[in-house]
């Protein structure tokens, strides 16, 4: 896997992403947004909520990193990634293929008493954020940069893993949240 195509390919996944939010999730009312199969599973809105939580905190500190770059470049470096064994399984946690089922820590549970509007509009601007950044991270070294976790300092990640984990976390919740619209309307239409 070679950086600048991954960067690229990961740009089409976040766009995908976007557009399902946008044909999925805007055209329904706020109470469809929040209603929840169960009090044990997630609402729309809940869904969206964790994904800005999580990435919230990823992105604020790639933002850094390509801040602290503080020179323009002209042409980004290609490189062939190299996953660690942190990312790797981060990743495959997380894939949305996986049927692994993790608990949730605490700090990234959201909250019952959201804006289904505010939440999806944080979520936009999250995603569109990141896209952008792709753009400018091409001129960092993905494999030699690391940047925090959730789990903290003492376990880090290289930056291609984390952009690989962050767009495939968003799609992992994108298809729940897709499975819970599927539910509610097969409740409906009893």
């Amino acid at each position: 896997m070679q950086k600048l195509e991954t960067a690229q390919q990961l740009q089409e996944r976040i766009r995908a992403v976007l557009a399902t939010v946008e044909r999925e999730f805007r055209p329904l009312s706020d109470e469809q947004l929040n209603w929840k199969p169960d009090t044990r599973q997630w609402s729309i809105t809940q869904c969206l909520q964790h994904l800005n939580l999580a990435e919230r905190f990823y992105i604020r500190n790639l933002q850094k990193k390509v801040d602290d770059l503080g020179l323009i470049q002209t042409n980004p470096t290609d490189q062939a990634l190299q996953a660690g064994l942190a990312g790797r399984l981060l990743r495959y946690a997380v894939d949305p293929n996986t049927t692994m089922k993790l608990p949730t820590v605490s700090f990234m549970k959201p909250r019952h008493d959201l804006n289904a509007r505010d939440v999806m509009q944080q979520f936009i601007e999250l995603q569109q954020l990141l896209h952008d950044l792709l753009d400018k991270a091409t001129y960092l070294d993905w494999n030699r940069e690391r940047l925090m976790t959730l789990f903290g300092n003492w376990l880090k990640i290289n930056l291609g893993d984390a952009f690989l984990m962050l767009v495939a976390h968003s799609e992992r919740h994108i298809n729940q949240a897709l499975r819970v619209k599927q539910q509610a309307a097969g409740t409906s239409s009893n």
